[in-house]
């Protein structure tokens, strides 16, 4: 089963999900950056900021699928207001992410996003799901 968790409310993750046509009992809100801050996530201004992660980023996504990210974005922000889908401590949006694959409780994949774009590649986490 996958989960996905980023930061700001439940209701914010609820309605992402619900412009993503991804079940909201999958998504999760990490208000206040608590799973963050135990998982060690990478966060601050100097993570923001990776021409190269961007490039890559650009490079594996294409446009259909960015322009739909931004579309469910921009409907979410309008259905429940920006304020609402924004983290309530906006240092929250300055987080970086991760991927972290288990089956059970054993970990088979843990990759901690350094910089925006430094995301785990598709092809080391289906590997890992062999």
């Amino acid at each position: 089963k996958i989960f996905f968790v980023g930061v700001g409310t439940g209701e914010a993750a609820a309605e992402f999900a619900k412009e993503l046509g991804i079940d909201p009992k999958l998504c999760f809100g990490d208000d206040g950056g608590v799973a963050g801050d135990n998982l060690g996530l990478q966060q601050g201004f100097n993570t923001m900021w990776n021409p190269p992660a961007v490039s890559t980023m650009m490079e594996r996504n294409d446009e259909d699928s960015l322009k739909a990210l931004g579309e469910a974005y921009k409907n979410a922000a309008d259905n429940i207001g920006i304020q609402k889908l924004a983290p309530k401590d906006i240092k929250d949006t300055l987080r970086q992410g991760g991927t972290f694959v288990f089956k059970g409780d054993k970990l088979l994949l843990e990759h901690y996003d350094q910089k925006v774009g430094d995301n785990a590649k598709i092809s080391d986490i289906l590997a890992c799901l062999k």
